[in-house]
């Protein structure tokens, strides 16, 4: 459920608020020092800066959970950006009172566990029953962990494995160490990478089963060290990291290949043949090894065996990769297809942008580095990084011609010629978002062509900006509908944009 958000300097939600309780925010003796953030949704609030020897803040960033209020500064004669991080203050008046935004250690850890285990931009980006589900799951699967523990202990003592002496010395412990090793492993990797999971399924599917396969590669060589718990453990634990990182990869990265397969909204059923086609699978693999272990059981046949299965094994996952040609708008296909869209009126099928070779592996990757000139939902300290030297100008004409969007663009000049950053608001939808890669696309061809006259300018000076900015604002709007309705005829997905999401989004301040 998407909850409708309003930021204001602090960050305060007014719904159910007095004017009293917000007095101490919002009211000021020099009405003309005022200040508004961008907001689609609500109405803008005006904020005043109290303390006027501060500079007032163009931007509120929120990451991970957490706020970054960022500022302009000038230090040493030369221009730069201050950034305050605070932690987003309790939207629920307490006792007549609302909690002040403040930076402490309790938020920076939250923040952090928030990215490892929560979805990016939670609550607002999953379902209302998200909570208590998976509350009710986490109390499940620790207590079928638990018997899952008793169970391999009881077999291994049945077929003959002592669990007498000390409790690290059981089989049985040493098997869980193993397996606990790679849950943590697999924590951290989740945490790093899970944003990459929608913008490169299949890069990382692949990568998957590479690790995978060399953390069997690691297990097997158990029988060429010497036998001991320690052995043990270094050689079990190190390959099953490798082995369960490589199953977390495919289970989610399989969960969305499902949804793709499913074409008249038979997820359940789809998701259950394709268990029934791996149950067979597993058997006629479980023959199979079991018949080659009637041959030999020495490292150097286990070798020789695993040296000739695992290249098989990643030339199949290659090319399923390959045969599952999903029309998915990932980013290096968006940013084609619009510029497409703006400079030909026309735009191609999978099928023709696969055969024309526009886009890199898999259409997860630009072919060319040239071809990178959008970057959506960066940080805004990283947008501004265009130069030694800041011009804050360039921002407020963004900000203003953007007042009314739930995105803003802010072109500018790279060492690979024009491009354009996107920043999205906490309200920004799909359909805010794909608006957005085409108006940039629109800017971008102003920006090269120049399409506007204005004398004495270039298009890197505020004046044309604006100009370029405004003009193609209009066209954004009036002929949105119809790229999309172009997208979708030719067979492309609308339904979902396929980038690297981190979470970044932000509001920006503008004039009355």
């Amino acid at each position: 459920m998407r909850r409708q958000l309003c930021t204001q300097l602090p960050r305060l939600c007014t719904r159910g608020c007095t004017q009293r309780l917000l007095a101490a925010y919002t009211s000021t003796s020099t009405p003309r020092q005022s200040l508004r953030f961008q907001s689609s949704d609500v109405r803008a609030r005006s904020v005043r800066d109290a303390e006027t020897s501060k500079s007032r803040p163009f931007a509120i960033e929120r990451v991970g959970g957490r706020e970054c209020r960022i500022s302009w500064s000038e230090e040493d004669g030369t221009s730069g950006v201050r950034k305050e991080w605070q932690d987003i203050a309790s939207a629920l008046p307490e006792n007549g009172k609302i909690a002040a935004p403040t930076n402490t250690w309790t938020g920076r850890t939250l923040s952090w566990l928030g990215q490892m285990f929560l979805p990016t931009n939670f609550p607002h980006s999953v379902h209302r029953s998200y909570i208590p589900f998976h509350l009710l799951q986490f109390f499940e699967t620790t207590l079928a962990t638990v018997t899952s523990v008793l169970c391999n202990q009881a077999l291994l003592t049945s077929v003959g494995v002592s669990a007498e002496g000390s409790i690290f010395g059981a089989v049985a412990v040493q098997w869980i160490i193993k397996d606990g090793a790679g849950e943590v492993a697999k924590l951290f990797f989740i945490r790093r990478f899970s944003p990459y999971f929608d913008s490169h399924p299949k890069t990382l599917t692949l990568f998957g089963e590479v690790i995978g396969c060399l953390g069997s590669g690691l297990q097997i060589a158990t029988l060429l060290i010497a036998p001991s718990p320690g052995n043990f453990l270094i050689c079990a634990a190190g390959g099953n990291i490798f082995k369960l990182v490589g199953n977390a990869i495919w289970f989610t990265t399989h969960i969305k290949f499902i949804r793709y397969f499913s074409e008249q909204g038979n997820t359940g059923d789809v998701a259950a043949k394709d268990e029934s086609q791996a149950s067979i699978a597993q058997l006629v693999g479980y023959a199979s090894g079991i018949s080659l272990l009637t041959f030999s059981h020495t490292p150097a046949y286990l070798y020789s065996i695993f040296f000739l299965a695992v290249p098989l094994h990643l030339t199949m996952t290659a090319y399923m990769m390959r045969v599952a040609t999903f029309e998915l708008l990932t980013l290096p296909r968006i940013s084609g297809l619009a510029q497409e869209y703006v400079t030909r009126g026309e735009l191609p099928s999978l099928e023709e942008l696969d055969k024309a070779n526009r886009t890199g592996l898999f259409g997860e990757f630009y072919k060319e580095k040239s071809d990178r000139w959008l970057t959506l939902a960066p940080r805004v300290g990283e947008a501004l990084k265009g130069g030694d030297d800041l011009d804050p100008e360039r921002w407020r004409v963004c900000a203003e011609i953007f007042k009314h969007d739930r995105y803003m663009l802010f072109p500018q000049e790279s060492h690979r010629g024009h491009a354009v950053s996107v920043f999205f608001h906490p309200d920004a939808s799909s359909d805010d978002m794909l608006r957005s890669i085409f108006h940039a696309a629109l800017v971008r061809d102003a920006l090269q062509h120049q399409h506007w006259s204005v004398a004495a300018d270039s298009p890197t000076t505020p004046t044309f900006l604006q100009s370029a900015l405004a003009k193609t604002h209009q066209r954004a709007k009036d002929d949105f509908t119809s790229f999309k309705e172009t997208l979708e005829s030719r067979g492309w997905r609308t339904d979902e944009l396929c980038f690297a999401d981190h979470g970044h989004r932000v509001t920006w301040a503008h004039g009355d």
